[in-house]
This record gives C-alpha cells, sequence and structure tokens, in this order.
C-alpha cells in the first residue's frame, strides 16, 4: 500500500514539473480556489447555542434579554443569583457569530466596551473566557448560574440550549447563524 501511494505522489510530481509553465500557474490559482470553497464549505452552517446549567430554570429567552445579559446589563438571573457569563478566545468562530450577533462590534472594540465598563464601575471584572467549545460545556455543566455559547455540534445532554425568541438551534429563523446560512 505505502509503494503504491509512494509511487502515486512520484507520477503526481513528475506531471507537475513535466508541465508547462502557464499551466502551473492555473493549476496553482485553481488549487488555491478550491481550497477557499473548501473553508467556506466547513463553515457554511455554523450555529451556536446558548447553554445554561441543567438545574437553570431558564428555558427560553428573548433576544433582547440575551443581548442585556451578554453585555452585562443584567447581571442576576430572576431568583437574585448572579450571572457568570463565559465567553469564548478571540478567534473561534463561536465567539465571531456573538461578536456580530449579539454585540455587533469587532474584537477591539468589544475589548474598549468591557474596559469603559469597569472603568465606569459598572462590571468588577471582564467575563470569564474560556478556550474551546468543550471547556465552556464543563464549566456551565457545574456551575448552576453560568451561561456560555458553544458550536451547536457539539451540544450534548450535559447541558441545556435556551429557545430564542421561540427558536432552537437548527430551527428557520434562528439568529446565532454563521455567514454562509443567510
Amino acid at each position: 500500500m505505502k509503494k503504491k501511494a509512494h509511487m502515486d505522489l512520484q507520477f503526481s510530481l513528475y506531471l507537475f514539473f513535466d508541465m508547462k509553465i502557464r499551466d502551473k500557474h492555473y493549476l496553482i490559482v485553481f488549487l488555491i480556489i478550491s481550497a477557499l470553497i473548501v473553508q467556506t464549505e466547513l463553515t457554511r452552517g455554523d450555529e451556536i447555542s446558548i447553554i445554561v446549567n441543567k438545574a437553570n430554570p431558564i428555558v427560553r429567552i428573548s433576544f433582547n434579554e440575551l443581548v442585556k445579559i451578554f453585555k452585562m446589563e443584567r447581571q442576576s438571573w430572576k431568583d437574585g443569583k448572579k450571572v457568570y457569563m463565559i465567553m469564548q478566545e478571540a478567534g473561534s468562530i463561536e465567539k465571531d457569530i456573538v461578536l456580530k450577533r449579539i454585540y455587533k462590534m469587532d474584537h477591539s472594540s468589544l475589548k474598549k466596551f468591557w474596559m469603559g465598563r469597569i472603568f465606569r464601575g459598572d462590571i468588577s471584572s471582564f467575563p470569564i473566557v474560556l478556550s474551546s467549545n468543550d471547556a465552556v460545556k464543563m464549566f456551565v455543566s457545574q456551575i448552576s448560574n453560568a451561561i456560555g455559547f458553544i458550536n451547536s455540534e457539539t451540544l450534548d445532554s450535559s447541558v441545556k440550549a435556551l429557545e430564542i425568541d421561540g427558536r432552537f438551534p437548527g430551527t428557520d429563523g434562528y439568529i446565532l447563524i454563521g455567514e454562509e446560512r443567510e
């Protein structure tokens, strides 16, 4: 099997080096465009779920109320417990969706937003930032008053996804989706 793969690679290299320079340019452009299309396909349909601990009595939330929680304008649940808001690191697809849909800001504007809130004394600290969907899920599953967001594909029974304005992830009209599904 290894020998066949090695021979296929040798043959491919032979064909590439035997091509005319003009054809090589077309091939390189084709490969770059193909890579971009594949990357777009991988992000198509990305959506996030807003998650809470299974013990949290909340099951649905309006989008406006969600924005207030995520901007920490509302810092406690209806039962008076402090909301622990969990964010993901900059650069994740999930955070990009939250930035665009909930905050309507880019990364640097969000940093300035949090600095302003802290400087004015509106909040005492930044939201908790975790590095992955699994880390957010694990934290939320263990802290009863936490709220966070994850890629809907990673949703499991350890946490509860909230209904937003009457829609769950995966249904038509769900707002927390990536660009390609619009």
